[in-house]
């Protein structure tokens, strides 16, 4: 079997700041279904994308407003759970390594 190819991705942008980390999330998400393993550098704000400390929360500017959001009020995810998600997706083969 030939030897499996690994994609190498840095990410400095921070949770909530930019649509970079959704991107990534993303990137990773599609490189593990094609079957490669990807290791990720989080630095810069970028360490945040994992904390456990985020909570989920209601997005308010949306409450009242149902024809702009289809989840009004709802809580959203945190970055966290998006990482927890593809690192438990990239337990095995194709690998993901996540490195803070």
């Amino acid at each position: 079997m030939a030897e499996r190819k690994t994609l190498h991705i840095t990410v400095t942008a921070g949770p909530y700041g930019s649509e970079s980390p959704v991107s990534v999330f993303r990137l990773v998400d599609m490189a593990l279904d094609k079957g490669y393993n990807v290791n990720v550098l989080a630095y810069e704000d970028a360490v945040i994308l994992t904390a456990r400390a985020q909570k989920q929360h209601d997005d308010p500017i949306w409450k009242d407003k149902v024809e702009h959001h289809t989840d009004a009020g709802k809580a959203h995810n945190t970055t966290a759970e998006f990482v927890e998600r593809l690192l438990e997706k990239g337990k095995g083969e194709p690998h993901l390594n996540w490195y803070v």
